[in-house]
């Protein structure tokens, strides 16, 4: 067996580097799927009947009006190649729409704070996919180890503490790899776990397998990260009555 190449780690002007091309990627615009006047004549016709929807002054109605025109401009821009993360204000309220037939309250449309368990949130989500992205790194550069891939995860979970994650669990490890796999791929976790898996992959060729994983913990938990930190707004409010219309 060849020796491996040896790799030295990088610079401290290299890690701010790193940090301004993981911002630039996460906002970054791809490729259109094409057809744009098409695609503006849907999105035309689709605003033209939620806005005769939300004339008929019906409280539901309006209610779905907004949360439908919302999605179909999402839809729009997403098929344009907008990035998620520049859609988030977008789905926010159509979020908090949803969430009141489930007798939920946002808290960015409540006065206060209300006890119950936070839903998750875009920022949940992108965590996730960071989770399984860099568990999936691991396991990729640790093939070799005498090790169950159940221990190579609390291995991994060990060197992710920070400010940024926090404490980290193999379940968690696991939960996440789950969810990923199970999810289409333009489930918010999932593209964001090729995303970072991408990165991972091009800091390994960079700087060598062995880096690439304390590299990416140390980026995450440098940055002021602006998701991911799994804090939800969506929290549960007594059950609204059948014949309450507000």
């Amino acid at each position: 067996m060849g020796e491996r190449p040896h790799f030295r780690k990088p610079t401290e002007a290299e890690h701010a580097e790193a940090a301004r091309q993981a911002r630039q990627d996460r906002y970054a615009r791809q490729r259109s799927a094409g057809g744009r006047i098409a695609a503006l004549d849907k999105l035309h016709a689709q605003l033209v009947d939620d806005a005769q929807l939300y004339e008929s002054d019906e409280l539901q109605d309006q209610r779905d009006a907004v949360a439908h025109a919302l999605l179909a401009v999402a839809d729009f821009l997403k098929a344009q190649g907008f990035a998620n993360a520049t859609l988030a204000p977008l789905m926010r309220p159509v979020a908090a729409l949803a969430e009141r037939e489930n007798n939920s309250l946002d808290l960015m449309f409540a006065q206060r704070a209300r006890g119950g368990r936070p839903k998750a949130t875009l920022a949940d989500h992108e965590r996730t996919g960071i989770l399984a992205a860099l568990a999936e790194g691991w396991l990729r550069t640790h093939p070799g180890d005498d090790m169950t891939q159940s221990d190579k995860l609390s291995a991994a979970a060990r060197k992710m503490k920070g400010r940024w994650f926090g404490t980290v669990t193999r379940a968690q490890l696991e939960t996440a790899r789950e969810l990923v796999s199970q999810e289409a791929k333009d489930h918010p976790a999932a593209s964001h776990a090729t995303m970072v898996y991408g990165w991972f992959v091009r800091t390994a060729e960079m700087f060598g397998a062995d880096n690439a994983f304390p590299i990416m913990v140390r980026f995450f938990n440098d940055q002021k990260m602006p998701f991911g930190a799994g804090e939800g707004g969506i929290l549960k409010t007594p059950r609204v009555s059948p014949t309450e219309d507000s």
